[in-house]
């Protein structure tokens, strides 16, 4: 009797384990399962009624409408003429030149004293010399150029090819080495084709819908803008190039919808990643399965900086900070929420980055603008105003300011000018007094100190 009954409880105790160890996990990971996908198919039809509202505003959802978005923001007039332009620098011939040459090949900028021995010169002079009818095709596009389209095969990050985009940071290089050459035997012609020059390449590649696209334009601008700097502090430009330059750098005062076409696109190219989990690894993301909420809080994302006051930058600024804080705070919630939000943290551009590299520009051309508009003001006048408020030239103050309260710090130290800025990063806040070395260099925080030597006799026209 006991021999059965201990059998029995053995019996029950081997039952009891298979259901433990076995049934019950089963058991368990079928009603997650279903409860995943049940989840996850109402996630997906929240995402398709998102995708499709999307579409119907214009906005492209995937590679076929963001090559077609692209197509609709840009010009095929000048792509050939770019095309061979872009042939030429990655030749053997050109790239040999390179050695030795500043700025293109190596970064050694001339002194900013124009009577100063500048050692790299010679090679600088043999070196434009040699490529002289590309650089005046490349100034010839460049000039008053608008957005021009490439041969560009959008497959939502995979395989695309963006070193022509870079490419064109060379082109930029170039244009400023004859801008620099010329500013040195004070030629304000060249020195203005060159400015204006830079300017517009950066509008070549600016209808491109994607991100690395438009820091490639910042860049470029911020290029443009050195240049600007050293030729006002010089005084090389004359009036009449200055009242031509003076509305194009306004032009790009404001962040624009270069803001949108970016964010745009790199949304409509990482949309595909969220479905398809082997496509998203072979682009470097980290995934095993796809997840419609995660797309849907992307897709909420991009949205909400695409909403963005951009009119007046403290505003854009403090919004900017809310949505990443929101951000930041959804996925540090909980586990499910941070699964929710693997793929976006993966693909979503860094937020603060971005939007204050957008920042940044805007302030450098109203800065710039307002350097100009300074000394245009002296050569029109003779002198430069006792303040900011005595110009002429300034019909909107948010064009010429940081803030709509706030502007740029200025003051006159006998017949010369000094105009600065402060740490934009934190808060538009300006100094006092104007800072003791210029730190412009410096992507995101930044003091730009502008000197403004009153002119000399032997400058005036």
């Amino acid at each position: 009797m006991r021999t059965q009954l201990e059998k029995s409880s053995k019996r029950s105790c081997l039952i009891t384990s298979v259901l433990l160890f076995v049934v019950v996990p089963i058991t368990l990971l079928t009603i997650g399962l279903i409860l995943w996908f049940g989840r996850e198919s109402s996630g997906r039809s929240q995402l398709n009624a998102k995708i499709a509202y999307l579409a119907k505003k214009g906005y492209p959802v995937d590679n076929a409408s963001v090559d077609a978005f692209y197509k609709a923001r840009t010009d095929p007039t000048n792509t050939d003429a770019w095309l061979a332009i872009l042939a030429t620098l990655k030749s053997r011939e050109f790239e040999t030149s390179l050695v030795g040459v500043p700025f293109v090949g190596i970064v050694d900028a001339p002194p900013s004293q124009l009577d100063k021995k500048w050692n790299e010169e010679g090679a600088a002079l043999v070196f434009l010399n040699r490529w002289k009818e590309l650089g005046d095709e490349s100034i010839r596009l460049s000039l008053d150029a608008s957005p021009v389209r490439f041969p560009i095969v959008f497959d939502s990050f995979i395989s695309m090819d963006v070193n022509q985009v870079q490419a064109f940071r060379q082109v930029a290089r170039f244009i400023n080495l004859r801008g620099y050459v010329a500013m040195r035997s004070r030629d304000s012609v060249r020195v203005h084709e060159a400015i204006e020059g830079m300017l517009g390449l950066s509008r070549v590649i600016a209808g491109e819908p994607m991100l690395v696209s438009h820091l490639v334009t910042i860049a470029i601008d911020g290029m443009a803008i050195g240049l600007l700097k050293e030729a006002l502090k010089n005084d090389v430009l004359s009036t009449e190039d200055l009242q031509s330059v003076l509305p194009k750098s306004l032009e790009l005062a404001q962040i624009g919808k270069d803001w949108e076409t970016a964010l745009a696109g790199e949304r409509a190219l990482a949309l595909p990643l969220f479905s398809n989990p082997t496509r998203a690894r072979s682009s470097g993301v980290a995934t095993l399965f796809s997840n419609a909420r995660d797309a849907i809080g992307y897709v909420d994302l991009i949205d909400s900086l695409l909403d963005l006051p951009t009119e007046e930058l403290t505003e854009f600024r403090d919004k900017l900070q809310e949505v990443e804080s929101k951000l930041q705070s959804r996925t540090s919630a909980n586990w499910l929420a941070q699964m929710d939000n693997l793929m976006t943290m993966q693909v979503v551009p860094a937020v603060s980055a971005t939007g204050h590299a957008f920042i940044r520009r805007a302030l450098q051309h109203r800065i710039a603008s307002l350097a100009i508009a300074l000394r245009l003001h002296e050569h029109l006048y003779g002198t430069f105003p006792e303040s900011l408020d005595e110009l002429p030239e300034i019909k909107k103050v948010e064009q010429f300011s940081p803030s709509k309260k706030q502007k740029f710090g200025y003051r006159t130290e006998g017949r010369d000018a000094k105009l600065w800025g402060g740490n934009f990063q934190d808060a538009f806040a300006i100094p006092n007094e104007p800072p003791e070395s210029d730190d412009q260099d410096t992507f995101v925080t930044a003091v730009w100190l502008w000197e403004l030597p009153a002119r000399v006799g032997s400058r005036r026209r």
